[in-house]
């Protein structure tokens, strides 16, 4: 046991150190910086948050912007297409007669929705039996509006049809040149 003992100590044992300098006159630990200035971490801090700002702009400015606007005939026929969900006749009627006489401003830059029937038909560029349809298919939503009529199922379904073919027929209509 006592033979290898020795043998641990003396494997243990550090080598002599060679010559130099004595070890007397070591200043304590050098310090190292981070390796980075206080302007560099502030640079880089406001690039992030200059990059962040741009991206937030970036989509509010796209949230913001309108939607691609639809084109009077698509809008119409989308118009009709909520207007069955109208729990009244009063209510469906006026969906109806309000979609053909957007169709009919948009299309023939007439102020359609703010004049009377008489009134859209002096000046809607139409033949004369088109007119006519025109004409049948407000009045008899007039009547629904302020008359009280009702309708039955039927009824709503072929007034609704109506205005679908109306908005076909003046589709294929040429807008007037401006002038």
């Amino acid at each position: 046991m006592n033979h290898l003992f020795q043998y641990f100590t003396l494997a243990t044992q550090l080598p002599e150190l060679p010559p130099g300098p004595p070890v007397d006159n070591v200043r304590g630990p050098v310090e190292v910086g981070s390796g980075y200035e206080i302007w560099q971490i502030a640079l880089a801090i406001l690039t992030l948050l200059l990059i962040a700002a741009a991206f937030t702009w970036l989509y509010l400015r796209s949230r913001n912007q309108p939607a691609a606007a639809l084109d009077p005939h698509t809008a119409a026929l989308a118009e009709l297409d909520a207007a069955p969900q109208a729990a009244d006749d009063e209510r469906f009627a006026l969906l109806c007669a309000n979609a053909v006489r957007r169709f009919m401003e948009s299309r023939f830059d007439l102020p359609a929705t703010s004049r009377t029937s008489a009134e859209i038909l002096a000046r809607l560029p139409a033949e004369p039996e088109e007119k006519d349809q025109v004409r049948d298919f407000l009045e008899h939503c007039d009547g629904v509006k302020f008359a009280r009529r009702t309708f039955n199922n039927s009824q709503r379904i072929e007034l609704l049809d109506t205005a679908k073919r109306l908005i076909e027929t003046l589709n294929r209509k040429e807008p007037p040149r401006p002038a």
